[in-house]
């Protein structure tokens, strides 16, 4: 299987089988002596209890959401969309969205984020 990975000169855009768009601000390097990486915010999340233990993230919106693969026997490798507001004490599984059954299909599925007449996003 391929990934096809395109240039993206704005934000690219997910949008769900609802309509529900969500926006990929970065993607998260596994390892990085230099900027966060999936190692780092795993044990910092973890630490804190702040995600459910069969997310692994791998890209981030803005505002700190994220975008996570699944490690669940069930569902290994289906993409979902965790909400980290909530508050605490509350169980983060509730603030989970699922988005596509595969890696493949959301990167595949990520378009532009498209400009107004303005030129304006």
């Amino acid at each position: 299987m391929i990934l096809v990975y395109e240039t993206f000169r704005e934000k690219p855009i997910f949008t769900d089988k609802s309509g529900n768009a969500y926006i990929v601000n970065w993607f998260i390097p596994v390892c990085s002596e230099k900027k966060r990486s999936v190692e780092n915010m795993l044990r910092l999340l973890r630490e804190d209890e702040a995600i459910p233990n069969w997310l692994i993230p791998f890209a981030d919106e803005d505002g700190g959401n994220l975008f996570c693969f699944s490690v669940r026997e069930e569902d290994c490798g289906a993409i979902y969309y965790y909400n980290h507001e909530f508050e605490y004490g509350e169980n983060p599984e509730e603030y989970v969205t699922y988005l596509a059954e595969t890696i493949t299909i959301f990167i595949n599925s990520l378009v532009e984020e498209e400009n107004d007449e303005d030129g304006e996003a």
